[in-house]
């Protein structure tokens, strides 16, 4: 334990947990709340969603992230819990994926988010988006959801409470709020691998949620926290953990690792590119196909062994 700061979540000043360093940021676990945070604590503000297109592509996409299953577990509780007609707004709405899906549920869909290049696709789409911040859109007195989901934003804000505070403004009473986001208590890491590592640090992401993290917080904003709970691991995602445990760096090595970072690609003689493209393609192959074949008894293993996932999964009711 060190003094560390304070949580810039609860407040707490109880010594925290040092993590590691990285790259010029620290990260720290605080006891009192056991929410898991960086030092410095800012978000990098919207030009960084704007124009980091390597995580953010502005390509629309009518179907969700098959490596995720928050957007299969928001649908099928929304099927059970809300009138078909309902209004939902998706905070981060990114390519439109959960929107397309929500509208074919038969629900009415809008959406919020920075990238104006995506908000200008989905409103030619037919969706109500707006580019911006909750709070920003709250401030308008827009009429009362029945729903709101945020997926994979909590752990970027660095004013998460005034965005709850937001997304409770405009809630009908009894409206639902549907959270997913990283699990800090996860097994595996699917975060790992080329291109993979900055995704789940600062400052992509600010924060690191555990299950009582997640409900604490959402109790103190004034939620009545039905369901926060570990999902488990998709195949697909399963298929690029194997694929990425299984690296062993063919391709780089045959193609030559100077030509790969500093060489434009038209240096590479195009027969050897081909060949080593389709040597890696048969290989994915068989890694995704045993990683199918042995899906059923992974399944098993972690119910049986209480491996958690790598999303969590939050429902809670406005107050």
């Amino acid at each position: 334990m060190s003094a560390g700061p304070a949580c810039p979540l609860c407040g707490g000043a109880a010594p925290k947990t040092f993590v590691r360093e990285r790259r010029g940021y620290t990260l720290w676990d605080c006891a009192q709340c056991g929410v898991g945070f960086c030092e410095p604590f800012k978000n990098p503000g919207p030009e960084y969603y704007e124009h980091n297109s390597d995580l953010y592509s502005i390509k629309i996409d009518t179907k969700t992230d098959p490596m995720s299953y928050e957007y299969d577990e928001a649908l099928d509780l929304l099927k059970r819990t809300v009138a078909p007609d309902s209004r939902l707004l998706d905070v981060g709405c990114g390519a439109g994926g959960f929107l397309h899906r929500a509208r074919e549920l038969g629900l009415s869909a809008s959406g919020i988010d920075f990238n104006s290049e995506r908000v200008k696709a989905l409103r030619e789409a037919g969706f109500d988006v707006f580019q911006g911040s909750l709070p920003n859109y709250a401030r308008q007195s827009p009429a009362p959801f029945d729903v709101i989901t945020m997926f994979e934003i909590i752990e970027h804000l660095d004013d998460l409470f005034d965005e709850l505070a937001a997304a409770k403004s405009i809630l009908k009473p009894g409206g639902l709020l549907i959270i997913g986001t990283p699990n800090r208590d996860r097994r595996f890491d699917p975060f790992q691998g080329p291109g993979l590592e900055d995704i789940d640090n600062p400052p992509h992401h600010l924060t690191r949620w555990s299950q009582t993290a997640l409900r604490g917080v959402l109790t103190e904003a004034g939620f009545n926290v039905e369901q926060c709970r570990p999902l488990g691991y998709p195949l697909a995602l399963t298929q690029l953990m194997f694929r990425n445990t299984l690296r062993l760096g063919l391709a780089t090595k045959a193609l030559g690792t100077e030509q790969l970072r500093h060489a434009p690609a038209a240096n590479v003689a195009p027969a050897r590119a081909g060949a080593v493209r389709v040597l890696v393609a048969i290989k994915e192959f068989l890694l995704n196909t045993a990683a199918a074949i042995g899906y059923p008894a992974f399944r098993l293993v972690c119910a049986a062994c209480g491996w958690q996932g790598a999303i969590l999964f939050a429902a809670a009711r406005r107050l």
